[in-house]
């Protein structure tokens, strides 16, 4: 009887994972909706209980409210866990639970869940869904980039946000600074960043606060400073081209000899083949062999496959981080909070905040591949190459690794 019972149970199973399955496939939400929807029962024309979800009119709009609050970059989930709070949100009371607030794991799961994009997530599996999305797609993809950025920054969930948080650094011990906010006696508050390092007296640094509006518009200068002019942008696009293609051709080569050797170990397999069938190869011999020239063959496949595709995808991502370098302060200008933020960590590594002559400067650690792109060495062997092409001189380009 055990055994009965255990098969019928684990049969049972089988059939409402198989169950689940399908009812998500077909658009269906599995189990219970998140906050900001409700699972209701409505009787379809023939009197049957069909099981839905509708948007809860009580709390979709705030759900609505919080993406677009956190799309801005200027609020941590816990400042819009307090937010939500403080406007009314609470969770879906249920017989055994009443309402409350939620906590702020809620929030943070409510922000990464695609189900609020009309997207039902189950076994690892997307579907459309059947449900009202409470926020477009485009808006759900914003929240996940300010989500990523947050995360990339280190930033936790404190009192003060700013876009340059996580960015920018003490230029006088390397420490990160965070943001305070001081208030006068008429209660007037400024906002300024303070050396982490001085802050919690982990450094020996003695840098005095800075106020945050006029680091944005050091930052701002910077991007003006090092964006790269036009005539060099075509330079350096001309020159690193002219390195690609070289390096294509070299490759090219390398591909022509790989295809040579494919095309020797596929005649080996067929001989080898034919010999094992008129008996001069046992089996165990064979399939060695086989096992070699295929484990061989699959490397050459891929060698051969991989270099156009590499060669494309690389000259793209050129053109494309050349477009970026010599329009960068015209992007930077142009663009929200939110944006600068991802933008500052797309360019650089660090920004650091230097006192010199009593005067704030910016410097910057440019990251990969703006740190050759951005480089004035690298500026002026372009130059050089364009001057001597120009000259009708056949030169080779500088080794630049981008």
């Amino acid at each position: 009887m055990s055994t009965i019972a255990e098969f019928y149970s684990r049969n049972l199973a089988n059939e409402v994972a198989k169950g689940m399955t399908q009812k998500a496939a077909t658009g269906g939400t599995v189990g219970r909706a998140p906050i900001g929807y409700l699972n209701v029962h409505k009787r379809d024309e023939l009197g049957r209980d069909i099981p839905t979800v509708i948007p809860d009119p009580d709390r979709a709009a705030l759900v609505r409210w919080a993406f677009e609050a956190y799309a801005t970059g200027n609020y941590s989930t816990s400042m819009l866990h307090g937010e939500l709070v403080d406007r009314g949100l609470t969770t879906v009371p249920t017989p055994k639970r009443p309402a409350k607030a939620p906590g702020l794991s809620t929030i943070q799961q409510m922000l990464s869940n695609p189900y609020y994009k009309g997207d039902v997530i189950f076994r690892g599996a997307r579907y459309d869904g059947l449900h009202e999305p409470l926020v477009s797609a485009e808006l759900w993809y914003r929240v996940q980039n300010v989500l990523t950025a947050h995360q990339v920054s280190g930033e936790k969930t404190q009192t003060h946000e700013h876009y340059l948080k996580g960015s920018v650094y003490c230029g006088d011990c390397g420490s990160r600074l965070m943001v305070t906010h001081a208030k006068n006696g008429k209660g007037i508050v400024y906002p300024y960043f303070i050396c982490a390092g001085r802050h919690s007296k982990r450094t020996n640094c003695v840098r005095q606060a800075m106020p945050i509006e006029h680091i944005e518009r050091q930052v701002e200068d910077y991007y003006r400073r090092v964006q790269i002019p036009e005539h060099i942008v075509t330079a350096l696009r001309h020159m690193l081209v002219r390195q690609f293609d070289d390096l294509h051709a070299a490759n090219k080569a390398e591909r022509h000899t790989h295809a040579v050797e494919r095309d020797r170990l596929r005649d080996e397999r067929r001989s080898l083949l034919h010999a094992h069938h008129a008996g001069a190869v046992p089996l165990d011999l064979l399939k060695e062999e086989q096992d070699g020239i295929a484990r061989r063959l699959a490397f050459l496949d891929a060698q051969i496959d991989a270099g156009q595709i590499e060669y494309d995808q690389a000259k793209a991502h050129l053109e494309d981080c050349l477009a970026l370098a010599g329009d960068m302060h015209a992007i930077y200008m142009s663009i929200d909070d939110s944006l600068r933020r991802i933008c500052n960590q797309a360019f650089f590594e660090r920004i650091h905040v230097y006192e010199i002559e009593n005067a704030d400067r910016v410097e910057a650690e440019p990251g990969e591949p703006f740190d050759t792109l951005l480089d004035p060495a690298i500026h002026a062997a372009a130059l050089a190459y364009e001057a001597s092409a120009a000259a009708g001189e056949d030169v080779i380009p500088a080794d630049v690794a981008c």
